[in-house]
């Protein structure tokens, strides 16, 4: 069964993934500058490009019901679905208008895209859950999570060229990566599950069982019976939050002071960092494979703050080196994130917690994604009405926030010593 749906595994992600890199968080930031920029209020225009670029962090508020609507239902189905409604909503991009209307509707098919794609990534990790062997399923994965990487990194990569040399084409481009990601979506229904049935059987039993089932009240019982969890949702809180509120103002920064070209703006913020993933990526695999998740966020966290600092210094003029480096940093980071994001809990919770334990995880990640961008955005835009020009200045708080995280697992590690 593994090897059956291994290839089709890699040819569904391999279509999907061109249509989805045209809707990558800072991408989707730059397009929204690029198309709209002169065409809005300025602050709508603000608003927008926080929403967009924190959308793949803040749709994952859905998570939790995503996770509660798939148990005891078909998990193929489901997956054509989601992924059907995620490209549709970028082929229908091609067709938004100019101005403040083709700006909102510009804002609310990417957002209903990234929301549909967590209920895709939630289906996923259940179906390469009973497909793949656990000897092997970390393999296979992060050769999947690379191939999906390098071709959204493709996918971006063209359209922040178009959007730059020839915007007439960019709906084309949507319409195209739109059309090729619904063919990958139609050829899933050719997967199969291993156990679907009894997974489907045991799933419906488990609808019944508060404790298990993903919610907010779950959640909360899970922070108030875990103090050490608590503890490390904490520094993963404030740790995030400088993350997620980085990409936003640089963006605005790159656009508006040092006058890159919505080319450069993607290479740096989504083609480069996705393009560093898959050769990071092994490296945090191998420390977090000798190392409990606090020990390994104590040494990952550094990679963010490195990553923060070279874009503070870039943004403010220390040369265009340090905007480099800090892409580069960025996509180490994002590697080891992805790791911890996905096995992290496991280091807390029992067997039939986990799902629990990742909603958790999930859905705080969300409330950062959403609250971050927009602080970082605002903090900008006030900073240059008080200091005209010094609007980089900024890039301090997402760099504290890094700061304090670090050093909140570093005392962490310290503790468990």
């Amino acid at each position: 069964m593994p090897g059956a749906q291994y290839p089709r595994e890699i040819a569904n992600w391999a279509l999907v993934s061109v249509g989805m890199g045209a809707v990558e968080g800072a991408l989707a930031g730059s397009m929204v500058l690029a198309r709209f920029g002169g065409d809005a209020p300025g602050w709508l225009v603000d608003v927008a490009v926080a929403l967009v670029a924190g959308a793949p962090a803040w749709s994952n508020l859905a998570s939790f019901l995503f996770a509660t609507h798939q148990l005891g239902r078909d998990k193929v189905a489901l997956t054509v679905r989601w992924q059907a409604l995620a490209l549709g909503c970028v082929l229908a991009l091609a067709l938004v208008p100019e101005g403040a209307l083709g700006l909102l509707a510009t804002v609310l098919l990417v957002i209903a895209a990234r929301i549909a794609w967590v209920g895709v990534i939630t289906l996923r990790a259940v179906v390469w859950r009973r497909n793949f062997p656990d000897a092997a399923r970390a393999r296979l994965a992060s050769r999947l999570t690379g191939l999906n990487a390098v071709l959204m990194a493709g996918s971006a990569g063209l359209l922040g060229w178009l959007l730059t040399h020839a915007p007439g084409w960019v709906p084309w481009w949507f319409g195209a990566a739109g059309a090729v990601g619904l063919v990958g979506a139609w050829r899933y229904r050719a997967i199969r599950v291993r156990g679907h049935g009894s997974l489907r059987a045991s799933e419906a039993r488990l609808r019944t069982h508060a404790e298990l089932r993903p919610s907010l009240a779950g959640f909360r019982r899970v922070l108030a019976s875990d103090p050490l969890y608590a503890r490390y949702m904490r520094g993963m809180f404030v740790f995030g939050s400088g993350n997620l509120m980085l990409p936003a103002p640089v963006l605005l920064v790159l656009a508006e002071r040092l006058a890159l070209a919505p080319a450069q703006q993607v290479l740096l913020l989504t083609v480069l960092p996705l393009l560093v993933l898959p050769f990071a990526v092994g490296a945090w695999a191998r420390l977090l494979d000798r190392v409990r998740i606090i020990r390994f966020r104590a040494v990952h966290a550094w990679s963010f703050v490195g990553a923060s600092a070279a874009f503070l210094l870039g943004c403010v003029g220390a040369g265009e080196g340090w905007l480099w480096l800090g892409s580069l940093l960025m996509g180490v980071g994002i590697a080891g994130g992805q790791l911890g994001w996905n096995l992290g809990h496991n280091d807390f919770a029992r067997p039939e917690q986990a799902a629990v334990y990742m909603g958790v995880h999930v859905t705080l990640t969300g409330v950062r994604g959403l609250a971050a961008p927009l602080v970082g955005v605002l903090a900008y835009r006030g900073l240059e009405s008080l200091l005209p020009g010094q609007g980089a200045w900024v890039l301090l708080l997402p760099l504290a926030l890094n700061l304090i995280g670090a050093f909140a697992f570093a005392r962490m590690r310290e503790d468990l010593a």
